[in-house]
């Protein structure tokens, strides 16, 4: 498998788990995907986060909470002003 591969597959693993929970925190997030390394789990979520896919949000010391940006908020994010 590639890289490009794997990627795309723990992409899709965030997504459906972020679906199904609604939010959780970066520790959970990870335990729920045990099969995936740490960094590839942070790699996607970082990656996601910067397109605007994934909120992050800190909710005490180092805690991070993540969840799935509305639709709504990623269409205006690309939205091209007039």
């Amino acid at each position: 498998m590639c890289i490009r591969q794997a990627l795309d597959s723990v992409e899709s693993a965030i997504r459906l788990e972020l679906t199904q929970v609604d939010s959780c925190t970066f520790d959970e997030l990870t335990e729920r995907l045990r099969y995936y390394s740490w960094n590839q789990v942070f790699t996607v979520v970082d990656r996601l986060s910067r397109q605007g896919i994934v909120t992050l949000q800190r909710s005490q010391g180092s805690v991070y909470t993540l969840s799935l940006t509305s639709p709504c908020s990623i269409e205006a994010r690309h939205m091209t002003p007039v």
